[in-house]
């Protein structure tokens, strides 16, 4: 019987922390309890899923945060979500340090580079944090997105992966990948003078040589956290 008393308690307090409720945050299975989480939207448009998020945090003068989780395909859809989306969220007003940059958690394995672009840019006019947490992975076009946070971190087993951007005929290699096509130097002018516009130049100069090394559309230069920060690419 006195096995049993000191036992029992530790099954239970196990059973109470498994059945607690958990918010996971889009392309992850990280998040936070549900307890001070509302989600605002949840919305799904083709391949893509976004959540526009609101988050109890005693710092913020109102006493929460608002942020946007983004999974799937960086297209027309997620730039136009973004562009909507983004003038709404609550600024939070922080206690002592004065405002706190809104958050976009990332999620893709990439899409059309154009968008990848305008996405980019409308985070940097609304000076939100990028965010790429434990298990997400953000792959060609949603890492050039990336690059465009004002402020932009990677947590944990988190990745970026950078190719060269290409054109497709639509036809199967003998490979039976997509026959692809890395020589448009308008392309390549183009990601150069992105990278410069967010990266200092020694930075920008290096990511783009690395970037056109890898004319592939199921591969590229995949980068950790601490990968990621030692090169610059965070803040």
């Amino acid at each position: 019987m006195q096995i049993q008393k000191k036992i029992f308690p530790a099954i239970f307090a196990v059973f109470l922390v498994s059945c607690t409720p958990h918010h996971a945050i889009l392309g992850t299975t990280y998040g936070w309890s549900d307890e001070g989480i509302q989600v605002l939207l949840d919305a799904k448009m083709d391949k893509l899923r976004i959540r526009h998020v609101r988050k109890n945090n005693e710092n913020c003068v109102s006493g929460y945060q608002e942020f946007l989780e983004i999974d799937g395909q960086i297209g027309p859809d997620a730039t136009e979500a973004v562009k909507r989306l983004l003038p709404q969220l609550h600024k939070c007003i922080d206690k002592s340090d004065g405002m706190q940059p809104n958050e976009v958690y990332l999620s893709s394995q990439g899409g059309l580079l154009s968008d990848g672009f305008e996405m980019g840019r409308l985070f940097r006019k609304h000076q939100v944090a990028t965010r790429i947490t434990r298990q997400q992975e953000c792959w060609s076009s949603c890492a050039i997105a990336f690059l465009g946070g004002k402020f932009r971190n990677i947590e944990g087993t988190g990745k970026l992966m950078f190719h060269a951007p290409y054109t497709s005929s639509g036809y199967r290699s003998a490979y039976g990948g997509l026959k692809i096509d890395c020589s448009d130097r308008g392309q390549v002018s183009d990601l150069r003078k992105y990278y410069k516009s967010v990266l200092d130049e020694k930075t920008s100069d290096y990511l783009l040589t690395r970037t056109m090394s890898y004319c592939s559309s199921r591969d590229g230069w995949t980068l950790n956290a601490d990968g990621a920060r030692l090169l610059g690419l965070l803040n």
